[in-house]
């Protein structure tokens, strides 16, 4: 299994810390939501307590503090149920951003859905396909959900960087 590195932690080991992701996810996505709150994102998250299976969540720590999150879901999106796993919750704290944190935590994700026995990953996003492309995930489709533009991704990590042929 993925060795973990000292900084990155399960949400599992560190519950007391489910308030600030949830805060977090609700001013980054859940305030344009009328039916979200940070009650509901807190209880969703106690589900991701998790270290042996997925759902997952797992925090970056920088001198003991959460500076960031990303998520192995199971799926994401209602209207793609032929799709199972997901990564989702990619968040890092705006004070933190832009070096690198966010990279480490999607590869660090991949390596542990791979060690679970899963093939192949998914998310979508609104806004971060370079991000994502640059990692090696590749755009499957452009749907409209819950009335927005969003892009659906997929990794391979058997293959690791997969290739159209």
């Amino acid at each position: 299994m993925n060795k973990t590195p000292r900084e990155i932690v399960y949400l599992a080991d560190r519950p007391e810390l489910v308030p600030v992701l949830a805060k977090w996810f609700y001013d980054e996505w859940g305030r344009s939501d009328p039916q979200s709150s940070t009650v509901k994102m807190q209880a969703t998250l106690r589900g991701y307590l998790n270290r042996d299976r997925i759902p997952l969540t797992i925090v970056k720590l920088q001198s003991s503090q959460p500076v960031a999150s990303t998520s192995l879901k199971i799926q994401e999106m209602e209207t793609h149920p032929q799709y199972t796993y997901w990564l989702g919750g990619v968040y890092v704290h705006p004070d933190y951003r832009e070096r690198g944190i966010g990279s480490q935590l999607v590869e660090y994700s991949a390596g542990l859905a791979k060690d679970l026995g899963v093939r192949n990953l998914y998310l979508y996003t609104r806004d971060h396909e370079d991000f994502y492309t640059r990692l090696g995930w590749q755009v499957i489709e452009r749907p409209l959900y819950q009335g927005r533009l969003a892009i659906v991704m997929k990794r391979n990590l058997l293959l690791g960087i997969e290739k159209d042929e």
